[in-house]
């Protein structure tokens, strides 16, 4: 199926679950530990600073929050089996762990600030590794080096006369926004509802499983019917 044909359910997912990565990551930064959560890149670079830098305390942590992301990530692929998009995959699973890591990086917070960002980390693991490919695109939630990439390299070909899927681009920027919102329904909520502000992308992820659930057993129930 081309993505000119692209399912509505998608590019609708794809926006939610960027915008509930963009507010989990604006959260993991204005904690105490000004952490990223939802992508690695710098997490690795600063790896390798406090190793060269020899502060063992910092790359212990910093050690901790990649491997969570990766077991998150090995969650959900232990749940889904395949990282192609189908809508009878199950995603109300790895939204409902999703939720739940957020719950837990809520409860723990302001007792255990850096094991409770561990949580969250894992959390985006799931996320990210929900959703990977659909027809050829590679579609990524929780960072936007990809996107951007993807982006600039679509326009590119644009630019030199190839033929492209307009539709390819139209998801891109849905993430790149939704992500971008979700940075600024943080920023704005936080300075007064503090640590609470978790329990919103927490609440988004359960909304978006219960959601999935009704869609998908309202779906097999109407094909049983015909």
């Amino acid at each position: 199926m081309p993505l000119q044909r692209l399912p509505n359910w998608i590019p609708l997912g794809a926006f939610l679950l960027a915008l509930n990565a963009g507010m989990v990551n604006v959260l993991g930064l204005f904690t105490v530990l000004h952490q990223s959560v939802s992508h690695m890149t710098g997490n690795v670079s600063m790896l390798a600073m406090s190793l060269l830098d020899w502060q063992p305390e910092h790359f212990i942590y910093l050690s901790l929050v990649i491997l969570c992301f990766v077991i998150g990530s090995f969650y959900s692929g232990l749940i889904l089996g395949n990282s192609n998009v189908a809508f009878g995959r199950h995603y109300g699973f790895p939204l409902s762990l999703v939720a739940a890591f957020l719950f837990l990086t809520w409860l723990l917070l302001p007792y255990f600030p850096r094991y409770g960002l561990l949580w969250a980390c894992g959390a985006m693991g799931v996320q990210n590794a929900m959703v990977s490919h659909y027809k050829g695109a590679i579609i990524r939630t929780t960072h936007l080096s990809g996107v951007l990439t993807d982006i600039g390299l679509t326009l590119g070909y644009k630019a030199r006369g190839l033929k492209i899927e307009n539709r390819r681009i139209f998801l891109h920027l849905l993430i790149f926004i939704g992500f971008f919102v979700g940075g600024l329904i943080a920023s704005l909520l936080y300075p007064s509802l503090k640590l609470q502000t978790f329990l919103i992308p927490a609440s988004l992820s359960l909304i978006m499983s219960m959601a999935y659930w009704v869609v998908y057993f309202r779906s097999s129930f109407n094909s049983n019917s015909d």
